[in-house]
């Protein structure tokens, strides 16, 4: 009897292990904020706020929400200055570096591992340490992400004045 109730413990736990797909980082990727689909560390500015839009291709949602991004972004003299956007496309298969206010790199599952994604689209406002002073889960209006942005550069601002960095 106890041999058996082994048997089905061992089974089990043997199932459960089996069955969670572990994403491995060694130390040199650990170091990393984010990382390209072939672990190539993203170059971040460290002079500036870093907007990643984690999206998909296939979210209709995702992409009307991302000319909103970049407009403000990229355009607004209050951001334009202050933050840089990056795309990570959770479904696509190359690379679109094809804007360079707005490259969109193939998502690499070990960012999930810093940058938890429940939907699409998700947006971290980071600074070049990776350290978080916004996650956006979902599409916002424009108006909401100009205040979000502010709010984020505010406290950025309060941190570098604290810490000298």
């Amino acid at each position: 009897m106890m041999k058996s109730f082994y048997f089905v413990i061992f089974f089990l736990l043997s199932f459960i292990i089996g069955c969670k797909e572990q994403v491995k980082i060694d130390k040199e990727t650990a170091k990393a904020i984010l990382l390209t689909k072939d672990d190539k560390p993203l170059q971040l500015p460290k002079d500036k706020l870093i907007v990643v839009n984690f999206f998909a291709y296939s979210c209709t949602t995702c992409m009307k929400e991302m000319p909103i991004l970049k407009k403000v972004i990229t355009q607004d003299p209050e951001f334009k200055d202050k933050f840089i956007i990056i795309g990570m496309a959770l479904d696509g298969d190359k690379d679109d570096l094809s804007d360079p206010t707005f490259p969109k790199y193939v998502n690499n599952r070990k960012n999930f591992v810093r940058f938890p994604v429940p939907g699409t689209p998700t947006t971290y406002i980071i600074d070049y340490r990776g350290k978080k002073y916004a996650v956006i889960y979902g599409a916002m209006p424009e108006d909401q992400l100009r205040k979000v942005l502010k709010e984020a550069w505010e406290k950025y601002k309060k941190q570098k004045e604290q810490h000298g960095k």
